[in-house]
This record gives structure tokens, sequence and C-alpha cells, in this order.
């Protein structure tokens, strides 16, 4: 999971795709690059990833993987595992671990975002 400001930048990154403003989206991935292009294949497949979601969110793309808060916990977390199983595998390149890790971290910061709501629900009844 990245750290500081680049932990706060996914986390604008998911805000502004889940609500559909595409222009704060990439202002967020432009932040990220500048964090990650030190990292290699690695950060360039982690991009690749953001890129990706945003164009298919953006072209409402019914075919392509859609990150829904909409989903239960327990479907969130078991995509969170299959994400995690192929970041850490040894036989995927670089890239393509960046790439998985990307999708798990956001998937992560899903999970912590709904969890939140459903306290927040708890909490004003």
């Amino acid at each position: 999971m990245l750290r500081g400001k680049a932990k706060e930048a996914l986390n604008a990154y998911l805000n502004a795709l889940l609500s559909g403003r595409y222009a704060e989206a990439e202002r967020a991935l432009e932040v990220l690059g500048k964090r990650l292009k030190a990292r290699g294949e690695w950060g360039e497949g982690y991009l690749h990833a953001l890129k990706g979601l945003l164009e298919a969110k953006r072209a409402n793309d019914k075919y392509a993987f859609n990150l829904d808060l909409g989903e239960d916990l327990k479907a969130l977390r078991a995509l969170r595992r299959e994400f995690g199983a192929h970041a850490k595998a040894k036989y995927h390149a670089d890239f393509d671990r960046g790439y998985f890790s990307a999708l798990r971290d956001l998937i992560s910061l899903a999970i912590n975002l709904k969890q939140q709501a459903s306290q927040a629900r708890k909490s004003t009844v």
C-alpha cells in the first residue's frame, strides 16, 4: 500500500472516480505519476491500471472492471485477495505486479470507505 502523499492522491483519485469527477481524477493521477516515477516498471503498471479504470468509467464500458461501492464487503474482500495474490506472484513481471497492486489498493480503500459509511449510519441511528 502506498504511503504519505501518494496514498492521499490515490484516495483523491478514488473519490473523484466514484463521483464522476474525471478531471479531478486525472489531476490525482498526475500527482501519483510524479511519486511513482522512481519505481520503474512497477510504477508504470500501477499507473496503467488507474488510467485504464478512469478511461473505462469515462467511456461507460460495461465489459471492463468497474469498482462499485454497491458491492457487498464479502465480494470486495474476495477481489482484494485475488488481486493481492497476483500482486505478490513472483511469476508476474514488475509491470503486472504494479498493475495488480493498484487494483488491490483501490479495493482496500473502497472497503474502508464502505465501512466508514456503515459506521456513520449506525451512529446516527
